[in-house]
């Protein structure tokens, strides 16, 4: 049986589009020294018989124009545009010889944008290949390959040009590359490190070996920290993700149930090459549906803290872009930051604005994103814990809820009884840590005000707030019983003045009849 495209390496996937006679292949990526090793070596193995080449590589870079591909070097070409370089491909030279031609275009993206010749100069070659019989004197087997760090494809060529993406290295290939920089060096506790780099490129890779060895010449468990310094790094580069401090403790009143279902997930993310070894999978993650301001996005924080690796935040909107392509290719770029940041929190937050519509025939651009992040996340291997959250679920695509999305989804609920209690105990010691003496509170008393008031734990922390800032101007003094009472008495929840909204009973409706854990039990 025939192997599926995304099984196989980049290698076989250029080669077999270039047997397909695909006229222009476009590979999304910024280490051209890698890309120049791939096809080379490819070519080798396949357009060479009996030490004889039947293939020739032409180079463009928009930089430098034509270059010879093996030096490297202007020598005496004099295609300095585009354009011209192009044209020389354009004719019937190249249909008499049975030899493979590989035109390879790099950081072109701006010409693509801006010269409407060039896309003309693409569509001509792409036609006179289609054309081609493939039979003596009508060979013309030229392929164009751009390889290029943004991904740029204008509408008039969408239709003949194909994407290829390059996978990161495999575990296997991993070690090999560490064993190639390392030399000599001592190597212990491998598949740790394995673990630390995997999701990286084989550039990223060689280049945080060779810095972690510079020092003692080892390499060990004690680099791990310089490797996760090194992945924050290209997280902040990416501009895809945002990286969100978390310096502070967090604390969730009324989540015992989350966190002790989590103390469990953390002890299999901090220990997962053990874990695979026994057969564990990394686990995939959680999504939290419930009433706004109940302390879903704070959950968050909390949970990265646990797990001690970097929170990094998704936005949709931020990814969309505005070319053929150009929105999808950057969530699988923003995915690939994530896995190379791995281990690492992904939060999604009100997951389902995000993908508003998509199951009544919405946007197609989404539709498809939505596909390739469903199918992500069930597939995922590497330790990369998604945490999603969503108020509405009315607006969450069936496909989200499934089981195998995500390990578990968590029902968060109005604060009640004691959880009510905790959240105003935080939020008072918070606003008092410096105050001597400490506030005297009757917790008990403030709860029973709070009933059937439909606080969330946003509506709480607004009143301590107020409170403390009635107290800082009444001479620095600590909050009072009476501050927090008087302000109960004329504070109405967000929840309360929504009831007789349409959208916010169905929202309350829905939420009550998820099948899901409580984050309090």
């Amino acid at each position: 049986m025939a192997k599926r495209i995304s099984e196989l390496k980049t290698d076989q996937v250029i080669y077999r589009y270039i047997e397909a006679r695909r006229p222009i292949i476009y590979i999304n990526h910024f280490d051209f020294q890698t890309i120049d090793r791939i096809i080379e070596k490819k070519c080798d193995e396949v357009f060479s018989i009996r030490g004889e080449k039947r293939y020739k590589i032409y180079e463009f870079i928009e930089a430098s124009g034509e270059i010879n591909f093996k030096t490297k070097r202007h020598e005496d070409y004099d295609s300095t545009d585009l354009v011209s370089f192009l044209n020389k491909f354009d004719n019937d030279l190249f249909k008499e010889k049975k030899q493979q031609i590989i035109v390879l275009l790099k950081d072109v993206h701006s010409t693509l944008m801006e010269d409407k010749r060039v896309l003309s100069a693409l569509q001509s070659i792409a036609q006179r290949k289609n054309m081609s019989r493939g039979v003596p004197g009508d060979y013309y087997n030229v392929t164009v390959v751009i390889v290029d760090s943004k991904l740029v494809i204008p509408h008039e060529i969408e239709k003949i040009v194909t994407l290829v993406e390059i996978s990161p290295p495999t575990e296997d290939e991993i070690k090999s590359i560490i064993n190639d920089v390392v030399g000599n060096a001592k190597v212990d506790d491998i598949n740790d490190i394995v673990l630390a780099v995997n999701g990286l490129s084989v550039y990223e890779i060689r280049q945080i070996i060779k810095y972690a060895i510079v020092e003692d010449n080892e390499l060990n468990k004690n680099d791990l920290d310089l490797i996760f310094e090194e992945k924050r790094q290209a997280i902040q580069k990416s501009g895809l993700l945002e990286l969100v401090n978390f310096n502070d403790k967090v604390d969730l009143g009324d989540f015992d149930g989350l966190i002790k279902y989590l103390e469990g997930k953390k002890s299999i993310f901090k220990n997962l090459a053990d874990a695979k070894a026994n057969g564990v999978d990394s686990p995939a993650g959680i999504m939290l549906v419930g009433m706004p301001g109940c302390g879903k996005s704070l959950s968050a924080s909390c949970v990265a803290k646990m797990f001690d690796c970097p929170l990094l935040k998704l936005d949709i909107g931020r990814i969309l872009g505005k070319y053929v392509g150009e929105s999808e290719e950057n969530l699988r770029k923003a995915i690939r930051v994530a896995e190379a940041a791995s281990p690492c929190i992904l939060w999604i937050d009100e997951i389902e604005k995000a993908f508003a519509g998509v199951s009544g025939g919405g946007s197609e651009v989404l539709t498809r994103m939505f596909g390739y992040f469903l199918t992500w996340l069930q597939e995922k291997t590497l330790p990369v814990y998604v945490l999603a959250t969503a108020n509405n679920i009315s607006n969450l695509p069936p496909e989200f809820t499934r089981r195998g999305r995500f390990d578990e989804i968590f029902k968060v609920s109005l604060p009640e009884g004691d959880g009510i209690e905790n959240i105003f105990k935080i939020h008072v010691s918070k606003r008092s840590k410096n105050k001597n003496p400490k506030p005297n509170i009757d917790y008990k008393k403030i709860v029973s005000l709070c009933k059937d008031k439909k606080y969330s734990g946003a509506d709480i922390a607004s009143i301590v707030k107020e409170a403390a800032e009635i107290a800082y101007l009444d001479d620095k003094r600590v909050i009072k019983q009476e501050d927090l009472e008087e302000i109960i008495k004329h504070t109405t929840s967000s929840n309360k003045a929504q009831e007789n909204n349409a959208t916010y009973k169905k929202m309350v409706e829905d939420l009550q009849k998820l099948d899901a854990k409580s984050v309090s039990k």
